[in-house]
């Protein structure tokens, strides 16, 4: 059965469900909605997603919500390379880390690269009943990164030599934080987000080695090329 995803380009959710799927290697279509035009907020989206949120996944004559719930179900549907693991103690290890990494990783991204990425370069868009934010966001994704830092020290991947579940959910904030030092490196800075490679060797490492997986690229959103 072939699997269609419905998604935004640079949603980390959307995002997450075209990593699991490569790296399980799975065929799949993807239908892109223009978030500019608020097209997931309109009726045709509506149908298959009443929230008109991303990602919808399409499934032998069904529809599908949820990042995570997906990921568990691919893991159903095409039992090889599970994202989850097969064993109880990997099974524990990768769920404690993809929940993990699916709340407080993600919020920490955002709290930086919001308003880097809504701001001009070395002027991030702050709000200004927030005196601390600058502070206080560096200091939650620092604490977050470094976490992804010390799970690396026990493999190639987060949870071990294969990639699962938490490398699909940890790598599209990752590659936000990249992109954010690509294109508003001066912004970064001002968040004490530089020299990545000095401060997160290993996570830099992991970065690029998941990017050369197999499929991996085409996943990357569109709009970035």
């Amino acid at each position: 059965m072939s699997v269609l995803v419905h998604n935004i380009s640079g949603s980390p959710m959307g995002w997450r469900v075209l990593l699991g799927l490569a790296f399980k290697g799975v065929d799949y279509e993807v239908n892109y909605l223009n978030g500019t035009d608020k097209e997931h907020k309109q009726a045709p989206y509506l149908a298959i997603n009443p929230h008109g949120k991303v990602p919808a996944v399409e499934y032998n004559g069904e529809i599908f919500l949820e990042s995570l719930s997906i990921l568990c179900l691919l893991d159903n549907w095409y039992p090889e390379h599970p994202l989850f693991g097969s064993a109880p103690e990997s099974m524990k290890r990768i769920w404690q880390a993809t929940t993990r990494h699916s709340d407080y990783l993600l919020n920490a991204t955002n709290a930086v690269v919001f308003p880097v990425f809504n701001g001009s370069e070395g002027k991030p868009k702050l709000d200004p009943d927030e005196p601390d934010q600058v502070a206080r966001a560096s200091k939650l994704l620092k604490i977050e990164l470094g976490a992804l830092e010390q799970l690396l020290q026990g493999g190639a991947f987060l949870c071990g030599e294969e990639p699962s579940a938490a490398d699909a959910v940890a790598f599209p904030d990752v590659g936000r934080v990249m992109r954010a030092l690509e294109t508003k490196p001066t912004s970064m800075k001002l968040f004490g987000i530089e020299n990545f490679d000095e401060m997160f060797p290993l996570l830099s490492a992991w970065q690029r080695r998941i990017l050369n997986l197999e499929g991996v690229a085409t996943t990357r959103p569109p709009h970035w090329k």
